[in-house]
């Protein structure tokens, strides 16, 4: 299952979600508000893009968009590698 075609599906569309990730060893999981849009603003093209942020203060902490190869990369803010391919995957298990 290929979830790029399913976001495809939903161009011009906004979809928000929650994920909890574990991202720091030794403490708790930490949930993010996911916002799924359109935004040729960031990209060049028409693509999705994540929008994270934590539920108590709605401030965007990243902003996070797959590849075709499957690869997470982020567009705005500083997550560590590890941090982004977490996130990523919990994004992704959204979609399966």
């Amino acid at each position: 299952m290929c979830y790029i075609k399913n976001l495809k599906k939903m161009e011009q569309q906004e979809e928000i979600f929650e994920i909890t990730v574990k991202i720091n060893e030794g403490l708790e999981p930490t949930t993010f508000s996911v916002l799924a849009e359109d935004n040729s603003d960031i990209t060049s093209a028409h693509e999705l893009v994540f929008k994270l942020s934590r539920q108590k203060d709605k401030e965007i902490l990243a902003v996070l968009s797959p590849d075709a190869d499957h690869q997470w990369h982020q567009l705005e803010e500083e997550f560590s590698e590890h941090e982004i391919d977490t996130i990523g995957a919990a994004i992704d298990a959204h979609y399966a």
